[in-house]
């Protein structure tokens, strides 16, 4: 029931993705018209993306539990169509609404968040899935996205960590990554795919179409060769 997955993002040539302190500015208009026109059900970040790019920095309410939250996924809204999803296993977003643009919020939380997050959740109208504890199960987390909310296609769009533990369990798909003709460098920089804990080997690429863009940038679409 996984949807099937595509890895959206804008890279340096050495393949970084924080575009803070760029010699040129990245054009957001070029990856916008990209996600649009992929057409997702739903696209995914990480908590540091969601925290700096839709404003869900700060301390979040607390004392809203009056008393054991239960231990299950629980969904606020079903039937929105479009999605907006966050990866966020130890329940540190502060969610100021429910949606961004008409696109539900859901935050995937490791089990051992505390019921008082649960309860703020609950009370904000953001959707969550239980990922497991130690760790994130992401292929019980897109199992459950597919067969709960009927997402069949899923945009991951970083951060680098990410796009590794996706990349790394085996489940992505596709990968759609526009080079800009600059240099990073940095060595803390985080890359397109940073794989944590125990590295289950590189991937092979078909290569499926490439473009010279205006500015000097490289599109690339590949379709991911999993074992």
């Amino acid at each position: 029931m996984r949807p099937h997955t595509l890895c959206l993002m804008m890279t340096s040539i050495d393949g970084r993705v924080l575009t803070e302190g760029w010699a040129i500015d990245a054009p957001s208009e070029i990856f916008e018209h990209a996600h649009d026109e992929l057409g997702g059900d739903a696209w995914i970040v990480g908590r540091v993306t969601m925290e700096e790019d839709f404003d869900a920095a700060g301390a979040w309410e607390r004392g809203l539990a009056k008393g054991p939250v239960e231990r299950a996924d629980w969904f606020a809204n079903r039937e929105a169509g479009k999605f907006a999803i966050a990866l966020d296993p130890h329940g540190k977003l502060n969610w100021k609404r429910d949606n961004i643009d008409g696109e539900h919020f859901v935050s995937i939380v490791g089990d051992e968040v505390t019921d008082d997050y649960l309860a703020f959740l609950r009370a904000r109208g953001v959707s969550y899935i239980l990922g497991g504890r130690d760790g994130i199960d992401l292929a019980r987390v897109l199992d459950t996205l597919g067969r709960e909310l009927g997402i069949r296609r899923l945009l991951v769009e970083g951060g680098g960590g990410l796009n590794g533990a996706i990349l790394n369990a085996g489940l992505l798909d596709e990968l759609l990554v526009f080079i800009l003709p600059l240099t990073d460098a940095r060595p803390d920089a985080p890359s397109l795919f940073d794989a944590a804990g125990e590295w289950h080997g590189s991937r092979k690429l078909e290569l499926l179409s490439h473009e010279l863009r205006e500015r000097g940038i490289v599109k690339l679409h590949c379709r991911v060769i999993n074992p």
